[in-house]
């Protein structure tokens, strides 16, 4: 079988902390290795919010892997992604050939950007259409 590029980004439950979250990090760095796979980039984004609540966490570790892998290898990796207690959910995309590899994101932060408020303390809508004006 052909290898394929593939990323998969894995969110690790905050309680594990830094160090915690980086040893997974490597052991799932040594899964996709021990699969074949070869690894282009691993992002460690760090601790950032969530969208929503996922078991009861708002926030989470994030890390970014991309890797040249054979399908079956992907489908190993991702079955033991499911077996580890500390990861609270993953997703496996896989990607063109020639596509670059992902830019950096700051690892510092985790808080979302907000619209600017006003003194009131409502956000500024001054770039929103007004209707029935």
């Amino acid at each position: 079988m052909t290898d394929r590029r593939y990323e998969t980004l894995v969110v690790i439950h905050p309680d594990q902390g830094e160090g915690g979250a980086k040893d997974l990090a490597g052991r799932i760095k040594d899964l996709i290795t021990g699969q074949a796979g070869t690894i282009e980039q691993v992002q460690e984004w760090g601790l950032r919010e969530l969208a929503f609540l996922i078991e009861k966490q708002r926030r989470a570790f994030y890390v970014l892997y991309e890797y040249r892998a054979t399908p079956s290898a992907l489908q190993e990796i991702e079955r033991n992604l499911h077996l580890m207690d500390a990861v609270l959910r993953f997703v496996s995309v896989r990607r063109a050939e020639n596509a670059p590899l992902a830019g950096p994101r700051p690892t510092s932060g985790g808080e979302r950007e907000s619209a600017p408020e006003d003194d009131d303390g409502s956000a500024d809508m001054g770039s929103m259409p007004q209707e029935g004006l």
